[in-house]
């Protein structure tokens, strides 16, 4: 048991009441996405600050856990390995949002298109991810399907609009998204698997 785990745990068992529809393992789960969040956004703040990146980051992450809050997708056991993982793919996003050339209107156009319409595409066939937590029925799932689908959607339409008032929001929009649909591709879990494992198999060496 990792220490999120053990704190959260003594947490739930604290705020625990008869009366509460929630069981210790559910408080306790919520508790420790809870703290984890606020350390993962802690430490967020300072790599983009000593990256000079703090804006650019702020924008990815903000679209990014919008989308995946919604679909899910692949995650690691380990909450510190999750937690570099995050830090690793909000600073990469963004350092490219920062670092990205201009792109001119008729080509930026272009890529609004194909990303956002790739990201529709992999959304419709995978979200959302099975771990997520809507209940595991099929009604409910449709229906957090379409929520998804309806922002990818109207951000498409509203970058489309826009492309000439907020091209930073439109650059960390199609990374944020594109990141987001990677993670609920099959490919993404399975080479996630296999590198835990491997990592597992290290250290236990």
């Amino acid at each position: 048991m990792t220490w999120s785990e053990k704190i959260s745990l003594h947490l739930a068992k604290q705020i625990k009441t008869e009366d509460s529809p929630y069981s210790i393992g559910q408080l306790a789960h919520g508790i420790e996405i809870f703290l984890l969040n606020i350390i993962n956004g802690i430490a967020l703040l300072v790599v983009s600050a000593l990256l000079h990146i703090v804006l650019e980051v702020a924008l990815v992450s903000f679209l990014f856990f919008l989308y995946r809050i919604i679909t899910g997708g692949v995650h690691l056991r380990n909450p510190w390995r999750c937690s570099f993982a995050t830090l690793l793919l909000m600073n990469t996003g963004g350092f490219t949002l920062k670092h990205l050339p201009a792109i001119p209107s008729p080509y930026i156009y272009l890529l609004i298109l194909v990303t956002l319409g790739l990201a529709f595409t992999i959304n419709y066939r995978y979200a959302p991810a099975k771990h997520t937590y809507a209940p595991d029925h099929p009604e409910v799932q449709k229906k957090t399907r379409i929520i998804a689908l309806f922002l990818i959607g109207g951000s498409c339409v509203l970058s489309l609009i826009l492309v000439e008032y907020a091209y930073i929001l439109i650059l960390a929009n199609i990374i944020a998204v594109l990141t987001q649909s990677a993670l609920l591709l099959p490919g993404s879990f399975l080479l996630v698997s296999r590198l835990e494992n491997f990592l597992e198999r290290v250290v236990e060496k």
